[in-house]
């Protein structure tokens, strides 16, 4: 069975719904995302969502099994009440971890690290958008993986970059390598993880995994589907056999493919 790291939630979502159609679709557990509680990822606009709004409306979509709906709370750490929200997700809703996206903000900024402090007091993932913002605007420039280095300095944090930071994968692999070989160094487990999810065009994605599993090996690799609620389960039945048959090209064994696709990501989310 498979595990689906990145999963969206369009709003109003029926968590019984969504875990008959888990069955369906073959999937064993999926992470379930917040929308945004601030602006359109279509348009660029700012849409005054509060943060409060999207946690319980995400809470309430989990409740029926939290072990198979994995809730990320989708936090903008711009917003004044950020902080109190990640305690609000993380403690008083119980929700699994946190999602965040660098819009005109790079992942170093203090508002951010701030938050950062709290996750890492918890000892959460973390799903960050990487690579380019598919939304008006210049915005793609704030999410180039190595900008997530700072991530180094909270250790209790297993971060997933998403997208495989697309166009940026070779920065991306060279990213998780650096963590890979200093962070043992301090003493830290290696903590960045690449989520695959489907972004850059076939050869590309043939080409970044292959280098991906030469430099960094599988075992942090984790798929993602980057689908909302998987109720088309024809439809969802496809994405997963491309993603398969890319990792068969990029010279992925059987047994790395079914890592990827499931053991990973329980490493990741600390379950297990």
């Amino acid at each position: 069975m498979t595990i689906d790291v990145h999963v969206h939630m369009k709003g109003g979502e029926d968590g019984r719904k969504i875990l008959q159609a888990l069955g369906k679709a073959k999937l064993e557990r999926i992470v379930l995302m917040s929308p945004p509680p601030h602006w359109s990822l279509v348009t660029g606009e700012y849409e005054a969502r509060a943060h409060r709004e999207v946690i319980d409306e995400l809470a309430r979509a989990v409740e029926p099994d939290p072990q198979r709906l994995i809730g990320f709370a989708w936090i903008e750490p711009t917003m004044p009440d950020a902080q109190e929200m990640v305690d609000y997700a993380l403690g008083d809703k119980g929700l699994h971890g946190i999602k965040m996206l660098a819009h005109h903000w790079y992942p170093d900024d203090e508002r951010a690290q701030a938050c950062y402090r709290k996750i890492n007091g918890y000892g959460r993932p973390m799903l960050f958008h990487s690579g380019v913002v598919a939304s008006w605007g210049n915005t793609s420039k704030y999410c180039r993986p190595a900008e997530f280095e700072i991530m180094m300095e909270y250790p209790k944090i297993k971060f997933a970059l998403a997208h495989m930071s697309w166009p940026w994968t070779d920065e991306c692999i060279a990213t998780c390598w650096k963590l890979q070989w200093l962070q043992p160094e301090r003493g830290h487990q290696w903590t960045c993880y690449i989520d695959i999810t489907t972004g850059a065009p076939r050869i590309w994605k043939v080409d970044a995994l292959t280098k991906a599993l030469a430099q960094v090996g599988d075992e942090h690799l984790i798929y993602g589907s980057d689908c909302d609620t998987p109720e088309n389960a024809d439809s969802y039945g496809w994405r997963l056999e491309e993603d398969r048959s890319i990792l068969r090209d990029a010279g992925a064994s059987p047994e790395a493919i079914e890592r990827i696709f499931s053991r990973n990501a329980l490493s990741w989310l600390g379950i297990g």
